[in-house]
C-alpha cells in the first residue's frame, strides 16, 4: 500500500479560475474506489502503486477531455516496504 500526493494544473485555460476543469478529474477519483482526502493545493490517495499510476493516466485524460490546452501534473508516492502506509498514518504524531 502507498500514500500519493497528486497535483493537476490545467494550462491554457484563458481563466484563472480552473473549477470547471477539475470537476472531470474529481468523479474520476471518486470513482476509482481508492480512498482519497482533498486538500487546499492537491489530492492524497491510498493504495497500490499500479491503481494510484492508472488513476494518474485517466485524471490526465479527463482534464484534457475538459477542455485544458496543456497540463502539468505533480506526483509523489510514499511506497514502503517495511510497513504498511495510509494516509491516516502519515498525519498522526
Amino acid at each position: 500500500m502507498a500514500v500519493a500526493e497528486l497535483c493537476i494544473f490545467p494550462l491554457g485555460t484563458g481563466s484563472p479560475s480552473v473549477g470547471e476543469y477539475l470537476k472531470p478529474v474529481l468523479k474520476v477519483i471518486e470513482e476509482s474506489g481508492l480512498k482519497y482526502r482533498l486538500c487546499p493545493m492537491g489530492t492524497v490517495v491510498e493504495g497500490p502503486v499500479e491503481e494510484i499510476l492508472e488513476l494518474v493516466r485517466l485524471c490526465h485524460v479527463a482534464i484534457l477531455k475538459a477542455g485544458a490546452k496543456r497540463v502539468v501534473i505533480s506526483l509523489r508516492i510514499d511506497d514502503r516496504t517495511d510497513k504498511e502506509l495510509t494516509i491516516e498514518g502519515k498525519v498522526s504524531i
